[in-house]
């Protein structure tokens, strides 16, 4: 009765642990998503800009080629906003499995819990489950920092970016 009793404390100790890894990761992504939607906020607005600049400064020709490589500049930048929020759905997808895949894990779980009564004089080889959810814990556990490090790969896409845009402050307004 009391290793059952221990069993089952660990598993929900260990679930509860990667339920609350998991939230927080999934809290970081929404801020990650909210900031990328800011930016590419921004991104449209400094395209506005760059358009009304254009015709602004026709009669100066030197001056409207390069407004206008700085436009191809901008639609190639959304188009790497559009792939990187591409990337960033597909981590969302990814996350949803792990979700799943926890829902699953839980259902397996309670089905475990019922049966400890009617197996308890079996529990030697409660072992062979027990490493098999370890090793899923460990799986998950890899996947968790994949994505963390994915999130700091848009960290750095987006300093980037910033870098890119800091051209764009250095264009004379008449």
């Amino acid at each position: 009765m009391l290793v059952r009793s221990i069993v089952i404390l660990i598993n929900l100790g260990l679930l509860g642990l990667m339920g609350w890894g998991i939230l927080q990761q999934i809290k970081t992504q929404q801020e990650t998503n909210r900031v990328m939607a800011d930016v590419h906020k921004n991104i449209r607005k400094a395209h506005e800009l760059t358009v009304t600049t254009n015709e602004q400064l026709k009669p100066l020709r030197e001056t409207a080629v390069v407004v206008e490589e700085m436009n191809v500049k901008l639609d190639n930048t959304v188009n790497l906003l559009s792939r990187m929020n591409n990337s960033l759905a597909n981590v969302q997808a990814s996350e949803q499995k792990i979700v799943q895949g926890l829902d699953r894990l839980n259902q397996n779980t309670a089905m475990v819990m019922e049966q400890l009564g009617t197996i308890s004089r079996l529990n030697e080889q409660l072992l062979e489950p027990a490493t098999r959810t370890a090793k899923q814990t460990q799986e998950e556990h890899g996947l968790i920092e994949d994505l963390y490090e994915m999130t700091g790969t848009t960290i750095q896409e987006v300093a980037k970016l910033n870098r890119k845009f800091a051209f764009l402050g250095k264009i004379p307004v008449p």
